[in-house]
């Protein structure tokens, strides 16, 4: 079975086309807790658009949708 998640970010500050990354579920990711504003390390499968935002390379990015492995043959949405 995959672990593998994608992630489909757009740039916060001047939202543009909407891009899809690919990570295994046990990747670690530097985010942005939108509650506390704090700098953390959360693994792909725990990342949530609702509570955070995806730091890559300086570059802070609004995540738009997150879709994991698939349970009983359908694709599962975070």
């Amino acid at each position: 079975m995959s672990n593998q998640y994608q992630l489909y970010i757009t740039t916060v500050d001047a939202p543009r086309l909407v891009r899809r990354r690919s990570y295994d579920g046990d990747d670690c990711l530097d985010v942005r807790d939108l509650t506390s504003r704090a700098t953390i390390q959360v693994r792909v499968r725990e990342v949530s658009l609702y509570r955070h935002t995806l730091l890559l390379e300086g570059t802070e990015y609004q995540i738009v949708n997150v879709t994991g492995p698939s349970v009983n043959g359908r694709p599962s949405h975070a």
